[in-house]
């Protein structure tokens, strides 16, 4: 037998558990028993004698012991290797433990110096780990050790070390969305984007024009922030259409390219007419209310309360008449029941609303 595998331990080489490999070798002593028996066996006794006998010997020379709480540690993880190190990540893999009752790695790391400290950072089951947001400039050291459901740890046979240099601008900002909203309260243009995936990522800055552009000059600069979104209400007038466009930047200082344009305005408010406020309805009414120039379609909505009990929504086509229309006709009002609605102007391609007009209520006719 190879020299250093006899020295390991017997869970290493055969990858049972404590408990597995006293059964096993309970039934290894039973079967050697048996064989010896049978080969000295005296022709005049029974079959029944003879296994009676088995039965007694095996159990007077071999007893089955209980193994005991488990100590013995699994293997240590080896081939540990940096799969990966740029931009304040390093990318660390090694090859997957066989013990069956692994739990996982424990994830060691030191910073400059490789005799440590070292610091448990991450306890995973997975053979690999994604270090983020680490310094560009500094030399980090990792060992990994395993541990299995008993608590035991292995040693660690492999350290690493990698820095994770400021190699490349991050990726652009992209699905950028703008909205304007205006509830006769707040005035203001929402911006939204998809979050960048990372691992220096510091945040984005955010331009702003009332024309479109394709530079980001610092004079149309409006916020900084580490949010995917931003709210202006900085000078915005309503009717007047923003373009906004975004740059993602590392904690490097390396900017993407500048995002696509986004573009909005802030609506007016369309004016209910019919039904009137505290008015009657038919259980089908026909609703109507003042056009928005600005509009591109509509929002209505009918409730049974201001703020919640939503019993139907739906978009209407913006038309050249200054009144709009729309007859309901959904399952019919309940007579007697009070019910609200109010409509919004929508001015962008993802339908939310923009121009959101005063609640009025009606009750439906007996």
């Amino acid at each position: 037998m190879n020299e250093s595998l006899h020295n390991l331990p017997r869970s290493a080489r055969f990858g049972q558990t404590h408990a597995e490999r006293s059964i096993l070798h309970t039934a290894y002593c039973l079967l050697r028993t048996a064989s010896c028996l049978l080969r000295t066996a005296i022709p005049t006794l029974t079959r029944g004698a003879i296994l009676l006998l088995l039965v007694l010997s095996a159990c007077e020379r071999e007893r089955i012991v209980d193994p005991g709480p488990d100590t013995t540690p699994p293997l240590p993880p080896a081939g540990v290797l940096v799969e990966g190190a740029r931009d304040g990540y390093i990318f660390i893999g090694w090859l997957r433990n066989s013990e069956r009752d692994l739990r996982g790695y424990i994830v060691y790391r030191a910073e400059e110096d490789a005799d440590g400290p070292y610091a448990a950072i991450d306890t995973i089951t997975q053979n690999f780990i994604i270090d983020q947001q680490r310094s560009y400039d500094t030399t980090y050291h990792y060992f990994i050790t395993a541990v299995d459901e008993a608590g035991n740890e292995s040693i660690a046979i492999d350290t690493v070390s990698a820095e994770s240099p400021n190699l490349s601008d991050p990726d652009e900002t992209r699905n950028i969305a703008a909205n304007g909203f205006n509830d006769g309260r707040r005035r203001l243009l929402r911006l939204s984007w998809v979050s960048v995936e990372e691992a220096d990522l510091a945040g984005y800055r955010v331009y702003r024009s009332d024309t479109p552009f394709d530079d980001p000059s610092a004079a149309r600069e409006i916020a900084t922030t580490d949010a995917a979104f931003v709210e202006d209400s900085t000078d915005v007038q309503p009717g007047r259409r923003y373009y906004f466009a975004v740059v993602t930047i590392d904690r490097g200082g390396r900017e993407s390219e500048l995002s696509p344009l986004a573009s909005d305005l802030i609506a007016t408010r369309p004016v209910p007419i019919a039904p009137a406020d505290n008015g009657q309805a038919p259980p089908y009414p026909q609703l109507s209310w003042l056009s928005v120039p600005e509009a591109s379609r509509y929002l209505v909505s009918i409730a049974l309360s201001e703020t919640t009990g939503e019993v139907w929504s739906g978009y209407v086509s913006a038309g050249t008449d200054d009144t709009v229309r729309v007859r309901y006709s959904e399952s019919p009002l309940t007579p007697g029941v009070t019910y609200y609605w109010r409509v919004s102007s929508v001015t962008a391609a993802n339908g939310k609303p923009n121009g959101i007009s005063d609640v009025r209520r009606f009750i439906v006719e007996n």
